[in-house]
């Protein structure tokens, strides 16, 4: 039963990555082999992904039985294969970079199994510390995560452009007629393009003098999106933003429409026409959308992610927490739930 299981999950590791790395990519062209480590505006959050993306397979071949050199050498010539074909997938670029990181995936996937009896059942004394460094990695993971989505305001002055044809970014095919910028505020009144865009498409963003976005209202789909500086992008991981989700969508194409923003100290609104949310921000939950976001996907998935999220932080608290043996474990929920 055990090893059926772990076949299973070992096929399923692999459908992922085929799923994953051999889907048509976004971007509008291809480079060719690259030979770095990682690169671009996500360089980090891209590092990380490959890495995650491998883990799965290390872990249930590992389950299975097969030898841990030979796992590894599996993940490698699979990332391999993987990127050899994709040298004929559009939008997507082979590296070598990918290859070394999907190993390291791999190997990483391997060792948690193998060094499971060393770290999972400790005594009771050892057990309160690792709930109580775990507790402490949880929390700064979290505070992390704030400090990663608090908007950042740049040196000005700032410049305000109109349908702008940002890099990776589409073009929106309508035509901006007014804007009415304020203090806090943005009110954009514009025509609907002929056809909602498939990517993020700007109505007007604002630019520092050195072409870094400070702030962008933009359609994508059916959706209007605020996009704002944010430590993150420093960090090269994943830029989130805020939707106010299908309200574009009574929108028909050449209809006159006006989307605006606006917030304070604690609250962040978009409309569109009369259609409007407040109450728009990131939560703790967030934080792995810094790593690998799925803008597209139904709220309702989101929300299920966010939740698994915040159960994968805390569940080594409980159960470290829970071993018999000295106040470590109260100490380290105590911590978590404050």
């Amino acid at each position: 039963m055990r090893s059926r299981l772990a076949l299973t999950l070992s096929v399923l590791s692999v459908a992922g990555i085929l799923f994953f790395t051999l889907r048509e990519g976004w971007q509008p062209f291809t480079s060719g082999w690259s030979f770095s480590l990682t690169a671009g505006d996500a360089a980090l959050a891209e590092l990380l992904q490959n890495i995650i993306l491998f883990m799965p397979l290390g872990i249930s071949l590992t389950l299975a039985g097969v030898r841990p050199f030979r796992v590894v050498a599996i993940g490698g010539l699979l990332s391999f294969g993987v990127e050899f074909l994709q040298q004929w997938i559009p939008g997507r670029d082979p590296s070598v970079g990918d290859i070394v990181c999907n190993t390291i995936g791999t190997a990483l996937g391997v060792l948690l199994v193998v060094a499971a009896p060393l770290w999972l059942w400790v005594s009771p004394r050892r057990s309160a510390w690792q709930a109580r460094i775990t507790a402490a990695l949880v929390v700064l993971v979290w505070y992390g995560t704030g400090m990663l989505v608090r908007q950042v305001f740049p040196p000005g002055p700032y410049r305000i452009l109109t349908t702008p044809r940002l890099p990776f970014l589409d073009l929106y095919r309508g035509e901006v007629l007014k804007l009415t910028p304020g203090f806090q505020s943005v009110e954009v009144r514009a025509v609907a393009a002929p056809s909602p865009p498939d990517r993020t498409a700007p109505l007007i963003a604002g630019l520092t003098q050195n072409d870094e976005t400070v702030l962008m209202l933009a359609v994508e789909g059916q959706d209007l999106t605020l996009h704002y500086d944010m430590p993150a992008a420093r960090w090269t991981l994943e830029e989130l933003d805020l939707r106010l989700r299908d309200g574009m969508k009574p929108v028909a194409p050449g209809d006159t429409f006006t989307a605006a923003t606006w917030h304070d100290s604690t609250n962040i609104c978009l409309r569109v026409n009369t259609t409007s949310r407040c109450h728009l921000g990131y939560t703790i939950g967030d934080g792995w959308k810094l790593i690998y976001y799925p803008d597209t996907w139904p709220p309702w998935t989101l929300g299920v992610i966010n939740m698994l999220w915040m159960v994968g932080c805390v569940i080594g608290v409980g159960f470290w927490g829970a071993n018999k043996g000295g106040g470590g474990g109260l100490v380290a929920m105590g911590l978590v739930i404050a």
